[in-house]
């Protein structure tokens, strides 16, 4: 996987610019399933954008960190930034890879 920077705190100027915000707040009942609900979820809100546009993904699986890191990988949709907020939200800032 590929490393990313520092993490800025959440209350940041440094973040991306979203263009878009999915939030998927109940995945905490089911603990594991981010990459099951989740990962689709991201791939279905970025076909709706324009190449190079950010997408804000917040959710509060822990489980996510990876399964977010590993489908950005994969997908070539490059991962900005990862940033925490309490209580167990984490935000992604994913840009839509160019050509897509």
């Amino acid at each position: 996987m590929t490393p990313l920077p520092e993490s800025p705190d959440a209350n940041s100027s440094a973040l991306p610019r979203a263009d878009g915000l999915l939030e998927m707040l109940d995945l905490d009942q089911h603990a594991g399933t981010a990459c099951a609900l989740l990962t689709p979820a991201i791939k279905a809100r970025l076909r709706d954008m324009q190449p190079g546009q950010v997408l804000e993904v917040r959710v509060n699986d822990p489980t996510a960190r990876l399964d977010v890191e590993a489908w950005s990988d994969l997908t070539g949709n490059p991962l900005l930034s990862i940033t925490e907020e309490p209580p167990d939200v984490l935000r992604f800032f994913v840009r839509k890879k160019p050509n897509s």
